[in-house]
This record gives structure tokens, C-alpha cells and sequence, in this order.
């Protein structure tokens, strides 16, 4: 028998991020360090989990960020996505907003596909030839393919961040402690389509705004 992994499409749970839960939770510290590390006192924050932070004193540079959540324990998680090593020191405060989210039970497929990173030229009057250096990667985008109910919170919640240009988390669950996958973009196109004898069916292309973490089940 094949040693390999693999992972089945069904079995699998695929969420996007449709609201904020309206309870906050209490930050009492936050690390200068790659990643952060965050104290919240009793926070239930799980794997993969993305909240946004406010109202943090000393550490300003922190606020109004998204926080994907990594390693959480008890009272402490890393912060898969911040590296705070140069920010200023954490004085008090803060509260964390959790992203809620809903299974994207519509879901039919999925694919993403990076961009290339940039290339900047290096040609110099020594050069034998063009040389680069290569700049920022792009994570490029992630398109969803679903039967099309557009009334669903998932496929509402869509919509609107289409509308309002606001960051859209789809987190992805393998199956078999495969991990988990974090992406934040924000919807760049949605359609729809139906013909006789079959379904309407949908999709939606989200520009993934940074890096993708994979995440550790272990």
C-alpha cells in the first residue's frame, strides 16, 4: 500500500466568513515577536479561527488588523499572520472580534491559483545577460463553484462583500487531521448560470489580499 496522503472533496468543510460575533474578547497582552503572541484570558479561539483586533493601547499598529489564529492554547495563541517584532510595545487594552462563519454547503469546487511573483530587473552595465531579483509573491485567487441559492447566508454574504469591498476568510478543513487552510481576499466576481434539464449553478472569484497559512492539525 501506497505511504502517501490524500485527502477526499467530500469529507472535507469548507466555511467562509459570513458575520462578527457580537461578544469580544479581552486582550491583557501581546508580544513583539514573529509571530505574535496574544493573551486572552479563557478566548475558546480555535485553529484556524481570524479575529479582529481594536482598541489596543501602546501597540497601535495592531488595531483594526485581522488575526488568524495558531497554536491556541488555553489563555495564549500565535498570530499566524503579524509580525509585531518592530511594532511598539503593548501597554493594555484590546478586545478580539471573531469572525463567524457558515458552511458552504453549495459548494461543488474549488480552485486556486497563484500569481507570479514580481521580478525586478538587476540588469547592471556588468550584466551578460537580463538578471532579476525576485520580488513580492502573489497568492492570487480562489474560485468557488456552488449550486446557485443565492438566498443561503454564504452566497448573501458574498454579495455584499462584493458591494462593500470588505475582506472575506474562507477556511478550509481536510479530513483525516489533514489541517486547515486560511485564505482572506475579497470577491472580484460572482456569476450565475442555468440551462434546461440541469441547475442553476454559481461561482465567485475571490482576490486572496496575503499570504495563505496552512495550518497544523497536530
Amino acid at each position: 500500500m501506497s505511504a502517501g496522503k490524500r485527502y477526499k472533496f467530500q469529507g472535507s468543510t469548507l466555511q467562509v466568513s459570513t458575520g462578527v460575533d457580537a461578544v469580544t474578547k479581552p486582550i491583557t497582552g501581546i508580544t513583539q515577536a514573529d509571530p505574535a503572541v496574544f493573551t486572552a484570558v479563557g478566548h475558546g479561539l480555535t485553529l484556524g479561527a481570524v479575529a479582529r483586533v481594536a482598541a489596543v493601547v501602546g501597540m497601535t499598529e495592531i488595531n483594526d488588523q485581522l488575526v488568524v489564529v495558531d497554536n491556541p492554547i488555553a489563555d495564549t495563541f500565535e498570530a499566524a499572520n503579524i509580525n509585531s517584532a518592530g511594532y511598539t510595545a503593548y501597554t493594555s487594552g484590546g478586545t478580539l472580534a471573531p469572525l463567524t462563519y457558515s458552511a458552504f454547503c453549495e459548494l461543488t469546487g474549488a480552485n486556486q491559483q497563484d500569481g507570479t511573483a514580481d521580478e525586478i530587473d538587476a540588469t547592471s552595465i556588468c550584466s551578460t545577460a537580463k538578471e532579476f531579483e525576485q520580488g513580492l509573491g502573489d497568492s492570487g485567487t480562489i474560485t468557488l463553484d456552488y449550486n446557485f441559492a443565492p438566498h443561503t447566508l454564504v452566497q448573501a454574504a458574498m454579495r455584499a462583500a462584493k458591494v462593500s469591498g470588505e475582506e472575506v476568510v474562507v477556511r478550509l478543513t481536510l479530513p483525516k487531521d489533514g489541517g486547515t487552510i486560511v485564505m482572506i481576499g475579497r470577491v472580484q466576481q460572482t456569476s450565475f448560470q442555468g440551462s434546461n434539464g440541469a441547475l442553476w449553478t454559481g461561482s465567485a472569484t475571490l482576490r486572496l489580499t496575503g499570504e495563505i497559512f496552512v495550518l497544523d492539525a497536530a
